[in-house]
């Protein structure tokens, strides 16, 4: 079968699917993944990764100037979409977890650094009784395995997909990380609107 076709395939297919699951408007998954999604960090995020990957990191396929810069940023775009979908959406509704992570924001350092990295393998690190985190590990792969549809050629590999599920998988750690820590960076004045910080 043409990769081609495959593509276009799987993306109407997920489309079909995030409009069936849009007509539930009680659908607490659905809620998560627009209220994540429908932000301007949607847009502005994906413009600072094209332009680190389009002037410093410089992967093959994209071209250069003002051309790699628009590729880079519909690639970024895409994963950033294609990420909440998977993570909000996907996985929270097939293991019937909602995609948050509750900061401990007390305790000593190793502490807190231990409940951010514990999320990337359980729902809630706090909890007695743990589950497994489907939105994490296993959602970052599969973002990764459909990211590939829509990367140039030259990144249609298996060493750059995993390359692109280890990335997804850092970056769900390190925002982990940041939401943590966040309330050590809202002791300073001028960065409390920025961050969002709790009056």
């Amino acid at each position: 079968m043409n990769f081609r076709l495959t593509r276009y395939a799987v993306l109407i297919a997920l489309f079909v699917s995030l409009y069936s699951l849009a007509q539930a408007e009680e659908n607490k998954y659905f809620k998560s993944f627009s209220q994540d999604t429908f932000k301007i960090e949607t847009l502005a995020q994906p413009a600072v990764t094209a332009a680190f990957s389009n002037w410093v990191t410089k992967p093959d396929g994209f071209g250069s100037g003002a051309e790699g810069f628009g590729y880079h940023y519909g690639v970024a775009l895409a994963d950033n979409v294609n990420g909440k979908f998977m993570r909000k959406l996907v996985f929270a509704a097939a293991s019937g977890h909602v995609d948050e992570y509750h900061p401990k924001e007390s305790g000593n350092f190793f502490g807190r650094l231990m409940n951010a990295a514990g999320h990337s393998i359980f729902v809630d690190p706090q909890a007695d009784h743990k589950s497994f985190n489907w939105s994490a590990l296993p959602a970052s792969f599969s973002s990764a395995a459909l990211s590939t549809a829509y990367q140039p050629s030259v990144q249609q590999t298996w060493q750059a997909a995993l390359q692109r599920a280890a990335t997804n998988s850092a970056g769900y750690l390190v925002g982990d990380l940041f939401t943590e820590f966040r309330s050590a960076a809202c002791v300073i004045p001028f960065l409390r609107p920025v961050l969002r910080c709790k009056q």
